[in-house]
């Protein structure tokens, strides 16, 4: 059996109040409470990634997680990553609830390099057949979602250190790092690139209207991957986004 690297336990707080994270909408819909985002989870794999991977998994790392469990609000979650052996690229992951490592919040991979084996590459993302759609009618694989310009921006990534939205604090998400500058941590990477799917009108995913309507999304799974990383703060980057799957 492999050895593994246990992150520190963390608190899961959500802090958007809109869908599932609202705690009466959340319950509407058969949820225990308010809903913590997928996203947030990502953060609490960094300390361990970087005692498996070292510095380079910000250069060239990736994790690919599956949800399979939703925490709530205020819930504490830790991440468990297998050890490396000599030569080993990719490792196995997974986030649990504290107390309960049968409550599996998120599973998956993660690597240095690109890993086309990955948790997410190796599923079937073909979920259903296109002509059977009603939420998504007209959707498919393919379909561009636009390209736009987003910042990480130093101030959001600090105010969300000070309450906690962001878990796992490192000094390089607000001091020098040894790249230079301070980065961003991996939620606000991903956060940064899901803001294109909000129009400056508010508008959610208008690329897609008016296929899904008024909806209540959730993430069901996510890859993250730094090619010629770290990503800074205050710096604009290019967001490009298509369907990948249906």
């Amino acid at each position: 059996m492999s050895e593994v690297i246990m992150g520190a336990p963390r608190v899961a707080l959500n802090e958007s109040d809109a869908s599932i994270h609202d705690a009466e909408a959340a319950l509407r819909l058969g949820f225990r409470g308010s809903a913590v985002a997928g996203v947030v989870h990502l953060d609490c794999f960094v300390p361990p990634l970087l005692e498996a991977f070292g510095q380079p998994w910000f250069e060239r790392g990736s994790i690919s997680l599956y949800f399979e469990n939703i925490i709530v609000s205020g819930e504490q979650v830790e991440s468990v990553v297998h050890r490396p052996r000599d030569g080993d690229q990719r490792v196995n992951v997974h986030a649990q609830r504290i107390g309960e490592p049968g409550f599996v919040v998120a599973q998956g991979s993660a690597s240095i390099g690109f890993d086309p084996q990955s948790e997410l590459r190796t599923r079937d993302l073909r979920l259903c057949d296109p002509s059977a759609l009603r939420l998504l009618k007209g959707v498919m694989p393919g379909r561009s979602l636009g390209e736009m310009t987003r910042t990480v921006s130093s101030e959001a990534q600090s105010a969300a250190l000070r309450t906690g939205g962001v878990n796992t604090a490192l000094p390089w998400y607000s001091e020098a790092s040894p790249w230079g500058d301070p980065i961003a941590c991996p939620s606000h990477v991903a956060f940064m690139m899901l803001r294109m799917a909000n129009a400056d009108d508010g508008t959610y995913f208008p690329q897609l209207n008016p296929a899904i309507g008024d909806t209540a999304s959730m993430f069901g799974a996510m890859e993250l991957a730094f090619i010629n990383g770290p990503m800074f703060l205050d710096r604009p980057y290019t967001v490009r986004g298509e369907v990948v799957g249906v």
